[in-house]
């Protein structure tokens, strides 16, 4: 069974039963569990005829830390990510509304273990509703600025590498010449595509202290207001997916890159805008280091919205059974 939401437009299949627990001390190790157990479930959701290229879903799991309330394993048509801000707003926001998860009206911190850590999430509820979700993600950091990267049949675009869980590559929209409007989605998704495969074969990645992070996976477009508390992006990643929301992982790379440039000081409110117009709200709430690179902890706040309740099956005869993309 699976409830469905929508994070300021950003869809999350939450997957509450039809898999037994996966195996593992940690998340990481939940999350390749899962993967070598339960992979055709997240091909089942995600792809045609049930899902589509742009599903996006999460499996609700057992804790793996004490004082956390439960466990988080995100993926989309493509692959497994390590975080998902919108994810995590639906999947609390889900749990409550539909009594999993008890809390009093006010505010409360749930805690909710993911393969990038545990994330703390500020949880506003009034009479059993979910009114706001802000969430406190993992250290994030800007491995490098200024790369030039050769994307082939458009040129050299130049960006920035920030590390929110997974490996962003930053491009002003400036340096496409190309508006971060609906109008522009699908040449912006299939430039954001091939801009990942570029980077991942001509740049070389690694966190400090998770080995398992070594690619690019996601490719954010942005630009600026006209101060330095509010922006706009689009987010590219998955099987040539855009975001509709204003991504809450990207929200966080746009803040840590516009504080390592020095033009967001801690406790300043951004503003992040979605394709769709809508928004997240976040700030940096402090600094620390990961490895030998500064890093900060942002905070970033949205909403969500419960759409749907489905039980999946798969029939014997279907022809598809595992689902496909066109």
């Amino acid at each position: 069974m699976t409830i469905d939401s929508h994070t300021q437009g950003e869809p999350t299949r939450l997957i509450v039963s039809g898999f037994a627990e996966p195996s593992g001390a940690t998340m990481q190790e939940k999350r390749t569990a899962f993967a070598e157990r339960y992979d055709y479930l997240r091909q089942i959701l995600t792809k045609e005829p049930r899902g589509h290229r742009d599903m996006f879903a999460a499996a609700v799991t057992q804790p793996v830390n004490e004082g956390a309330a439960f466990g988080l394993l995100y993926m989309d048509a493509e692959r497994y990510p390590y975080l998902c801000g919108h994810a995590t707003i639906g999947a609390i926001t889900t749990l409550v509304q539909t009594g999993a998860l008890k809390l009093d009206n006010g505010l409360a911190v749930v805690i909710v273990d993911t393969p990038s850590g545990p994330v703390e999430a500020h949880t506003e509820v009034e009479r059993g509703q979910v009114l706001s979700v802000a969430i406190d993600m993992v250290p994030s950091f800007v491995f490098g600025t200024g790369y030039k990267i050769d994307v082939p049949d458009f040129g050299v675009v130049s960006g920035d590498l920030v590390c929110v869980g997974g490996f962003f590559i930053m491009i002003p929209a400036k340096n496409i010449n190309l508006e971060l409007c609906q109008a522009n989605s699908r040449t912006l998704t299939s430039l954001g595509m091939a801009i990942i495969e570029a980077a991942n074969q001509q740049l070389k990645v690694y966190h400090p202290e998770r080995p398992e992070v070594e690619t690019v996976d996601v490719v954010e477009f942005y630009q600026e207001g006209p101060g330095n508390d509010e922006g706009a992006s689009v987010v590219v990643y998955g099987a040539a997916h855009m975001d509709r929301s204003p991504c809450g992982t990207g929200t966080s790379a746009k803040m840590t890159l516009l504080h390592h440039k020095e033009r967001l000081e801690p406790g300043i409110q951004y503003r992040n805008h979605s394709p769709l117009g809508t928004h997240f709200t976040g700030y940096v709430r402090e600094t620390s280091d990961i490895g030998t690179f500064p890093a900060v902890i942002a905070r970033v706040k949205g909403s969500a919205t419960v759409t749907g309740f489905h039980t999946f099956v798969v029939d014997e005869r279907d022809p598809f059974p595992q689902g496909f993309l066109i």
